[in-house]
């Protein structure tokens, strides 16, 4: 499988995580779907290593910019809902979501993206959930030190060169979320048993699991 290249975007907290999807493609994945697609950063990358990549999500502007991108060519771009979207089951290698999970009813969410994947299939997400003091503490002080770092080398390293398309676009946010890292912990064991979950330094979490053949 070709290895997606480094991305080329302004560095932040999801952009340092697709790392974690994009370690999770498995081996001859032909069909990807990222759930909350946003400006399609993701899809891009994901385009380089998947022959047919789509992604989702309810926010017109980012479905906008990210079928405008030049990298765009070969992805689909659906603006909806990915809970009342129709998809046929059991026909996707990979289901993704980065930062999006938050957004949706995680139990249900999961059970479709569970009910999508044909066996062997992979469900990665990289998400967002309620902290806790004092169990955050100890990750408060180097996060915000390794992020303020990244955000600097990132910036030297695009400086003079032209902002993507879209660039500083925030899409709607939905905070705090609903639920707390633990809850996510138990509830990925609860409806993906096997599932690996782990805790990450810049405020995610992320949960790889194989559809069982």
């Amino acid at each position: 499988m070709r290895r997606p290249v480094a991305s080329a975007e302004p560095w932040n907290h999801n952009l340092h995580y697709h790392r974690v999807i994009l370690d999770a493609v498995p081996a001859g994945c032909d069909r990807a779907l990222d759930v909350g697609c946003g400006t399609g950063a993701l899809t891009r990358r994901l385009r380089q290593a998947v022959p047919q990549v789509s992604g989702i999500d309810r926010d017109e502007r980012s479905i906008e910019l990210a079928r405008a991108h030049p990298g765009a060519d070969g992805i689909s771009y659906l603006l909806g809902d990915f809970l009342i979207t129709s998809f046929e089951p059991g026909s996707l290698g990979l289901v993704s979501a980065v930062a999006s999970l938050h957004h949706l009813d995680a139990g249900a969410a999961l059970r479709r993206m569970a009910e999508l994947l044909r066996p062997g299939g992979v469900l990665a997400v990289v998400g967002l959930a309620r902290g806790g003091i004092p169990a955050e503490a100890g990750l408060i002080v180097p996060a915000a030190i390794g992020s303020r770092a990244r955000r600097a080398a990132s910036a030297r390293r695009r400086r003079g060169s032209p902002p993507p398309p879209g660039d500083g676009y925030q899409p709607p946010l939905v905070w705090p979320p609903e639920h707390s890292y633990r809850d996510m912990r138990r509830l990925a064991a609860r409806l993906l048993p096997g599932s690996r979950y782990r805790r990450h330094l810049y405020w995610r979490y992320s949960l790889v699991w194989v559809k069982p053949s």
